[in-house]
């Protein structure tokens, strides 16, 4: 049982395995790895993956989220899904424990589950709310547990997001290529960072959705949670007009530091768009104009604000999305893209282990959020821990 509260030096002392819980606004998994990581004498990190697993979501606590983010709602059924969320992260350090044989581990990160996102239009109006009890956590596995990673980058007037930069940074950044880390959950996150850059010169935003539209619409019209490797948008065309209505979302377009969530593209834009075009037009033609933007965002925001010819390195579940993924590829002919997988990180893990080493750096009294990414008014250390 891990109940000391260790110095930086110890903590860094030796290798420490973390186990990290992601689950995204996409709420298509309990994303989970179990990493070991390592200082060196030189002060780098290094890290190595034991395993991974997507655990599904169980039905009656996905559909209980998704009534809390899109629906009236009580402080009960925002409590019990809090609580139940503790019990599902729980299980999944278990069985991913199970997987490699370890009996302890050094701690648990989670991301918690984000139920509101609310950047703001000015620094004292920002707010972000996950839920999943770090405290319960600690108690039902013995040991150390962080979370609760957003609320401090809020308070100094940060959007709180994203905050996967720093593993980026410290993992992905060269002194000779220019790299573009994208994470397709359920919103797109891009990290740009220019070859030989330093920590404030790295930018960092969402550049719209991810796979929350096409996921929320395929459920709509299809009744299926998502479209697997993008099987649907392929057999579609393009719809002007519909395509022209979502270029026209100012978010795409705002400087960053920048985020969103469900609140921007969630249900609500998808009954505008199904109540103006369902009857019009096929349900195949709606997924892929949907699809496509998708990509015409990431691409466009890579014109805007990054180099159109950099190293791309793509993870998250819209990596499955082939469609997606060629279009990129024909939005951006002169990048490179290659999928996350090939350089040994499984797409579906990558936001996993970047959370487990946020913990990392939290249980060492490091700070974690980049101010150049997030607004925040200073760097400081991010998360709640808790002990057993």
């Amino acid at each position: 049982m891990n109940t000391s509260i260790l110095t930086p030096e110890e903590w860094f002392s030796q290798p420490r395995v973390i186990a990290g819980i992601m689950t995204g606004t996409s709420l298509d998994a309990i994303d989970s790895a179990l990493v070991e990581f390592s200082a060196e004498s030189d002060g780098n990190h290094r890290f190595k993956l034991l395993e991974s697993k997507a655990f599904p979501y169980d039905f009656n606590l996905k559909q209980g989220i998704l009534d809390l983010i899109s629906k009236p709602t009580t402080i009960r059924d925002v409590t019990k899904i809090h609580y139940e969320l503790s019990y599902a992260y729980s299980n999944a350090v278990k069985e991913l424990m199970k997987l490699t044989g370890l009996k302890e581990i050094d701690a648990v990160s989670i991301h918690g589950q984000t139920v509101w996102h609310e950047p703001g239009t000015s620094p004292d109006r920002r707010m972000t709310f996950q839920l999943g009890g770090v405290s319960a956590l600690a108690q039902l596995l013995n040991t150390r547990v962080v979370g609760n990673f957003r609320e401090a980058d809020t308070a100094l007037g940060g959007q709180g997001a994203p905050l996967v930069p720093i593993f980026d940074y410290e993992f992905f950044a060269t002194g000779t290529d220019d790299i573009i880390a994208i994470n397709i959950g359920g919103m797109s996150n891009l990290t740009l960072l220019p070859a030989n850059c330093t920590l404030d010169n790295v930018k960092a935003f969402d550049s719209g959705p991810g796979n929350v539209l096409v996921d929320t619409a395929m459920r709509v019209l299809y009744n299926r949670a998502y479209d697997e490797s993008g099987a649907v948008a392929t057999t579609g065309e393009i719809i002007p007009a519909l395509l022209d209505m979502l270029k026209s979302i100012e978010f795409i377009y705002q400087e960053p530091p920048k985020s969103t969530g469900r609140e921007t593209f969630g249900i609500e834009l998808i009954h505008t768009i199904l109540d103006k075009f369902a009857q019009t037009h096929l349900a195949r033609d709606i997924i892929t104009t949907l699809s496509y933007f998708t990509a015409w965002a990431i691409a466009h925001n890579i014109k805007l604000f990054g180099k159109a010819n950099s190293e791309i390195i793509v993870s998250g579940g819209g990596s499955h999305n082939k469609y997606i993924i060629s279009t990129l590829l024909s939005l951006l002919p002169e990048s490179k893209i290659i999928i996350s997988d090939d350089i040994g990180i499984p797409a579906d893990a990558k936001e996993g282990i970047c959370f487990a080493y946020l913990a990392y750096r939290t249980l060492g009294g490091m700070t974690s959020n980049i101010p150049s990414v997030t607004g925040a008014s200073r760097e400081c250390i991010l998360g709640l821990v808790a002990y057993p």
